[in-house]
Formats: C-alpha cells, structure tokens, sequence
C-alpha cells in the first residue's frame, strides 16, 4: 500500500496553496499519476492544520489511487475523508470488496440499502453477501498465464489470423531517441505508456507457467519542476518526469500490428469481422479541457494493407465512443459510450446494419444489461454477448457476464464467475470453441489469460435399503428445482445387487434424492454435490445411506411371516408363504408350478406357454380344496403405477379361469415391477429381452 511520503524538497507552508492548485489541475486533466504526490506534498505542508475542506483533498487522493487500481490506499484515503465529513457513495463497499473484504462489503451496502433502496444496491449487496455462488462452476475453467505479459498493461485479447491481437502500454524506448534523452509518450492517467495493439502471431503457444508481475511506481516531483512556473502559471508537468522505460525483450512472436491505427495518444479495443476484412477499434480524438475524447473509427482490409480509417457518425464531440465489438457477421456493432440519457456510468449501445450497407440509427441495449454502474468491453462469440460490468452482482471490481436466456425464455446476465472472475478487474473476454482470453489486474497489472472450458461432473455414489436391507433393483432419481421451481430429473439409475447406485452430477448443487416404497409413497433426501473429492482428474463424493421404512404392505407382509414362523413352530404342517421375493418364497414351499409369459403390454399369455397354460388348467380341474397362488409381473417399461395396475389385471386374468373350474382357494399376488428377474437396462430397454419380466406364476401349493 502507498504510504503518505514526504519530500524534502518542497518544505515551506508558502508552497501549500500552489502545490494544491496544480494537484487539482492535475487531478481535472485525468492525470492520476501526478496528482497523487502532489496531493501527498500539500498533505505534508498542512498535517498540523487538517480541516473539513480537506476533506475534498482525501477524496480525490482516493479516487486517484481507485483509478490507478492501488486499491488498499484508495480504501485509506477515502476513510480519512469520511472522518472529515465527505461523502463517498458506495467507494468504500466496492473498494472493501476489491481487497477481498466481503463482511466489510456486505456491512457498508446493508448501511447504504437502509437509506437508498434501489436495484443496483440490493444487487450489490446480494452479490457481496453470496459469494461463494460464484465459485459455483470454478471447476469448469483452466486458466493459464501467456507469454505476452509483462509488468505493464496488456489486455483484451481478440483473435486474428491464428493469433491474438491485444493492447499494451508497455513502454519501449527507441535506440535513435535515446541517445537525444527523449523517450517513448507516457499516459499521465497512471503514468504509463499510451496503449497500441500489438500482434501475437500463433494463440496455442502463448501458454506459460508463470506472469510477469506488475508494480505500480508511484512519482515523485521535487521543487525544482514546481518551481517552473508563478503562482498564476499552471502550465507545467505537462512533460513526462519520473519516467521509466522497459527495454525491448518481448518475444519475436509479438510485434506492432498496424501503424495505420496510428502511434499517437491512445490506440486500442479493437474487433475484427469473420473474414477480418473489416475492423472497428478505439483512439483518442477530440481534444477538450479534460484530455483527448475516445472516438470509434472503422478500418478496411484491401490488398493485403490497412486502409485509411473512417470515423464512425455516431461520435459526438462531448462524449467518449469507445470499445466496439463488431458480430461475426458485420451487421450488428456494440460499442460503449458516457454519453447523456443512458442509465448512469457508461452503457453498451449498439448499431444494425441495413440491407445496403448503410447503418441505422444507434440504440442502447437496455437496462437488462446497462446499470447505474459501468458496463465496459463487450464482445461477441457464438451468438452470445459478453461483457464487463461493476454493476451486477459480482465479486468486486468489474467482472464479466455474459447475456443469456432464463427457463422462462427471458434475457438475464449471467455472471462467469470464479476462476475467469475475482475481486479484482475482469474484462476483454473472447472465445473460440471451448478454449478463448480474458485479462484481469488479480496480479497488480493488466496481464491476458487463456482458459480452456469444459464442463465439470462429479460420481455421486450411494445405498439404498429398506428395512436396513439392501435394496437391489430400487430405481432412484436424482433431481433439481429450476430457477422458477419446476422439478426436473437430472439423473436416474437402478440399484444393484449390492444396493449401491451411482448419480452424474454438476459440482456445487443442491440436490434431491427420491424413490419410492412398493406402496408408491415418496422419499426424498437431499444432498450437495460439494465436499467432494479429486483423484486424477475425476471428482467423485460418497452420500450416506438411504435406509426407506418398510411400506404399508411390507409391513403387513412382515408381520404375516413373522406370525408364520410362530404358526411353523406349533403345527409342522403349516407353510410359509410371505418372504421378501413372492416367487422365490413359494418355489420353497410347493414344487408344482408353471412358470407362463405375456406379450408387452398384454394380459394373455404369449403363444409358446399355452401348452404349459393347459396342462395347469387340467391339473386345477381335478383338485378340490387345494390352494393356488397366481403371481403376476410386469418389465419396467412405463410408469410404476401403470406396471402395478397391469400385473393386477394379469393375474385377474388367469384367476378368473382357474377360480370357475373347480372348488378350490384361488389367490392372486401383483407385484408390478417390484420383482424383476432380469436386470432392466434403463438406458436401452430391450422389449424382447424383458419379457422374462413379464411372468405369471401359478403355484399348487402342497397340502396341509
């Protein structure tokens, strides 16, 4: 954090006035860079006589230091000057929450929602206080540092060719001027170099293990340079003092893209057309007592050059026109301006083209995306606009977003969250498949990084029982509310003979878990997809058991067997007839039975059992006072109330010949698809195999 520093050299209270005039008029001109020591120096000139009018001079060493991104110091400065009686809006909050101090940020929008209840301050706080909501998708992203950054600024990245074209105000000092003491232009704003675009020429190389670190050098003006000028005279430091210059190591890979962009002043936010014939980018223009305006200029590719460029109509001259983003297409152009009648802050307009080439007139994008804050640095890639904003819910800083539709169909803006965003500035994102750039100052100075995207699952594993007994052939299905809180089914599978069964979820959810007892009735357990667990490359997480209460039916079944045991143990001849498979049970108990099949979805019984149906039929007509006992299934194709409805009127359909043909005790048991003898595929249901499901037994049972 930059410290309040003396300077020997300007030490008298006589300098204190001029000293805070040419801070103010540093701090007018938009020269950040200087207005900071000079804001320093008269602090030191009047420590002992602070009074409230200061209170102005801690603010707008606040706001330098925000705007040069030295963001703990602009924390301290605005601060002091709250203690004096200045007021500061949101500063303090969206600075707090740029060092990464989100209770801070959470407290001070809580104060600021209590006297001022609006959108954008509810959003803020929201995000502030959901941070972890971000993190949601981070294993989704890769990121990687590239081999174009420095310690200066180099930012927005945007395809070209196999390359990347981006900006940089890396400052590189010309052997033939060095040698006059004359140096490269700085940009007083954080006195740095003025931005160009430069060339990268191959994007998949570019990827390296580490970034160059950057580190802002704050200025230093002694009373020589003050001493220029009178009291009435304020026109001076309009040369660049203090200034350092980066040798010229940068890889051969990286080169100047244009000059016919220009080499003056500012040059930058550039955006190609699919066949890069057409270019639309920013560069200063106008010049006005605050500094030089941002201006949007086209640009033609012809024979292999740059044409001239054309300003395009819709700059005004009081106004700043900056970072266009052209559709792959041509036909439609975003760009941002400051200009009157947005939103606040700076607003995303846009152009359409018409059918012979001329454009229409400009609108603004709407406030689905425009915000009392800034939204900065559109782009447009496979049909979806991307964007930077301070406005949303975020992380601190600008983040960026990208505009999607909701499950009403309606436009949102969705945040990309954490790793392509943190509490510090993100912006410039481009994309091509699923690997693009974005830049971010997370390391001091704007540096480019690539990602590649994929998104990230993990195994959830599990246990069913019932009774405390595992459960195989238990379907169980993973579900989820929608965003306005419809159920949808994520994943469903089948309980294996161990009881375990295995979900494919997205990480950071909230989850339910729901199966259904033999009875029908419903259980559901929720769970998170967090907490889980890496090994190689694959997440997996282990859920606890789910153990369902016997049913209703179960239950009664329970107590029946029970009650038959004690009856087995007083009366040998008396015969179990419940056990937890119906079949299984009974073949233990009688050894004469047929086994029969019905076609899908039919009651009658398929052509090759009716020789076995027959004999039974024959057998049944000479018994008296027997018992039989009719078990119907069904496969697992369709719903479970249908298949315990169709097994019903399966068994129905046999006992209604086998109950009329003689006097004996005929009982009917349905077990839906409860009782699969085979393994049911949910992926691919094979009619033709699953037709072992869809048995009828009849059992004789022995006599008593």
């Amino acid at each position: 954090m930059a410290q309040v520093t003396t300077n020997a050299a300007i030490a008298h209270p006589k300098h204190a006035a001029r000293i805070l005039k040419q801070a103010d008029k540093q701090m007018k001109l938009l020269r950040y860079a200087y207005a900071i020591p000079l804001y320093k120096s008269y602090l030191y000139e009047i420590e002992n006589k602070v009074k409230s009018k200061d209170s102005i001079v801690y603010k707008n060493l606040g706001e330098a230091y925000r705007l040069v991104n030295q963001y703990d110091s602009a924390l301290v400065y605005y601060k002091l000057a709250v203690n004096l009686g200045a007021i500061v809006g949101n500063k303090i909050p969206e600075l707090a929450a740029m060092i990464g101090d989100y209770e801070t940020a959470k407290k001070g929008y809580e104060l600021i929602v209590q006297k001022n209840k609006n959108l954008f301050n509810d959003t803020r706080l929201y995000g502030f206080a959901n941070v972890n909501k971000f993190y949601a998708d981070s294993l989704d992203f890769k990121i990687y540092n590239t081999s174009v950054n420095t310690p200066y600024n180099e930012f927005n990245a945007v395809p070209y060719k196999g390359g990347i074209v981006f900006e940089s105000n890396r400052i590189i000092t010309n052997q033939k001027r060095k040698r006059k003491n004359i140096v490269t232009p700085e940009f007083a704003w954080d006195g740095l170099g003025f931005t160009r675009l430069y060339y990268a020429n191959n994007a998949k190389e570019l990827r390296v293990d580490t970034s160059a670190i950057g580190q802002w050098k704050e200025k230093r003006i002694t009373l020589k340079e003050l001493t220029k000028g009178t009291s009435n005279d304020t026109r001076i430091l309009d040369k660049p003092l203090d200034y350092v210059t980066l040798t010229n190591k940068q890889d051969s890979l990286v080169q100047l893209f244009s000059k016919q962009f220009g080499t003056k002043l500012n040059i930058g936010a550039i955006s190609f057309t699919e066949d890069g014939t057409t270019a639309y980018y920013t560069r200063n223009g106008h010049k006005t007592k605050q500094g030089y305006l941002l201006e949007v200029w086209e640009a033609k590719f012809k024979d292999g050059r740059w044409l001239p460029s054309m300003k395009m109509f819709f700059n005004r001259s009081k106004y700043n026109y900056f970072h266009p983003a052209i559709t792959p297409d041509g036909n439609r152009l975003y760009y941002v301006s400051d200009e009157a009648g947005g939103y606040g802050g700076t607003d995303i307009y846009f152009i359409d083209k018409n059918e012979d080439g001329s454009w229409r007139p400009t609108s603004n994008i709407g406030q689905v995306v425009n915000t009392v804050g800034n939204e900065l640095f559109p782009s447009f890639y496979d049909g979806t606009l991307f964007f930077s904003s301070n406005g949303h819910a975020g992380l601190g800083g600008l983040d960026i977003y990208r505009l999607a539709r909701d499950a009403r169909g309606d436009a949102t803006v969705k945040n990309l969250g954490y790793p392509i965003n943190t509490n510090k500035d993100e912006l410039g994102f481009s994309v091509n498949g699923q690997t693009g750039f974005f830049s971010s100052n997370r390391f001091g100075s704007d540096d480019i990084f690539s990602f590649d995207y994929a998104q990230a699952f993990i195994s959830m594993t599990g246990k069913v029982a019932v009774d405390s007994i595992n459960a195989p052939g238990k379907k169980v299905y993973l579900t989820q509310r929608t965003e306005i809180g419809r159920i949808q089914i994520i994943d469903s599978a089948i309980v294996d003979k161990n009881g375990s069964y295995t979900f494919k979820a997205r990480p950071n959810r909230d989850y339910n878990i729901v199966t259904y007892d033999n009875d029908g009735v419903k259980y559901e357990t929720s769970v998170k997809s967090n907490d889980f667990v890496k090994t190689d490359d694959n997440y997996a997480k282990q859920l606890n058991l789910i153990n369902i209460p016997l049913s209703a039916t179960e239950r009664q079944a329970k107590k029946a067997k029970q009650d038959a045991i004690i009856a087995a143990q007083e009366n040998q001849n008396t015969y179990n007839r419940l056990y937890a498979k119906t079949v299984d049970s009974l073949m233990k108990l009688s050894k004469e039975y047929v086994e029969l099949h019905h076609p899908f979805n039919q009651v009658y019984i398929i052509q090759k059992d009716l020789d076995s149906y027959y004999n039974i039929i024959n057998k049944v007509k000479k018994m008296r006072g027997r018992e039989i006992v009719i078990v119907s299934a069904t496969d697992c194709n369709g719903t479970d109330e249908y298949n315990e409805d169709l097994s019903q009127r399966r068994a129905k359909r046999i006992f209604k010949t086998l109950n009329g043909i003689a006097n004996n005790k005929v009982i009917i048991r349905h077990v839906g698809e409860r009782e699969l003898l085979k393994a049911c595929d949910d992926v691919k249901k094979n009619i033709e195999e699953q037709v072992v499901n869809r048995y009828s037994y009849v059992f004789i049972m022995d006599k008593k």
